[in-house]
């Protein structure tokens, strides 16, 4: 028995490369939009914002939106007020830096988290009852119900 093998190649030379196939696309899912928790008003003297992401203090301005690790300083004879968005009210006196800490929710509860690093803050929660406050120094926490003045 005899067996014969023949083959041939069409357009007479070695078949054309196969060019791979482009990655497929991925979704990356953009970042979320920063959150604001709160906002400057009854600003007096130089008062200045550092947003999260800066590296400079800018000029603060009334009704400046702040959001999560911003950062807000006063300088001799300033001052400024941050009200929080469920109504919580922070006055700032002067030689004063704080930061508007990441806050936890907690349930049932409508929470403020705030850092002091510097200088004398007075705060007062609108309704005491559904709110909190937190305040962190260096040193210590201190967590309020009512109205509390740190210095």
């Amino acid at each position: 028995m005899m067996f014969a093998l023949a083959f041939s190649t069409l357009g007479g030379g070695c078949p054309a490369e196969e060019k791979p196939a482009p990655p497929p696309v991925q979704h990356v899912p953009a970042a979320p939009l920063p959150v604001r928790r709160a906002q400057l008003k009854g600003l007096q003297g130089d008062v200045k914002v550092k947003r999260a992401a800066g590296d400079e203090w800018l000029p603060a301005q009334e009704g400046m939106a702040l959001f999560e690790n911003d950062k807000v300083r006063t300088v001799a004879g300033a001052g400024a007020q941050i009200v929080f968005t469920q109504g919580s009210m922070v006055s700032l006196g002067e030689d004063a830096l704080i930061s508007i800490a990441e806050t936890r929710p907690r349930a049932g509860q409508q929470r403020t988290d705030l850092t002091v690093l510097k200088g004398r803050v007075d705060a007062e929660l609108a309704d005491p009852t559904h709110q909190s406050l937190s305040v962190t120094t260096p040193a210590a926490t201190v967590r309020a119900g009512r109205e509390i003045v740190f210095q």
